[in-house]
């Protein structure tokens, strides 16, 4: 497999963006669970737990990214969606 053409690809289908967005969603709920949790006498394994069910959740959130997209119809298999139809969803470019 061509390597530009596969990060072409994961450009096209948002995936960087999704993995950059749900790494700082999730750091920014690591630091708050780190303020509450000792706040409210949580055990120490919720901390952990919670940590785990992030990290697992990092590896769904990319492989949805790459499987499904947004369109002004809602959410669709990336296969099913022509590229016009997500240029127009987003005329500013951005």
């Amino acid at each position: 497999m061509n390597l530009t053409r596969f990060s072409a690809e994961l450009k096209r289908r948002h995936v960087y963006k999704v993995g950059v967005a749900y790494a700082v969603v999730a750091w920014l709920l690591v630091q708050a669970a780190s303020i509450l949790f000792p706040t409210f006498d949580a055990p120490a394994w919720t901390m952990k737990v919670f940590v785990m069910s992030i990290a697992l959740g990092f590896p769904l959130a990319v492989i949805l990214a790459w499987a499904f997209d947004m369109t002004p119809e809602g959410i669709k298999r990336t296969e099913e969606v022509s590229t016009e139809v997500k240029i127009a969803r987003n005329p500013a470019g951005n």
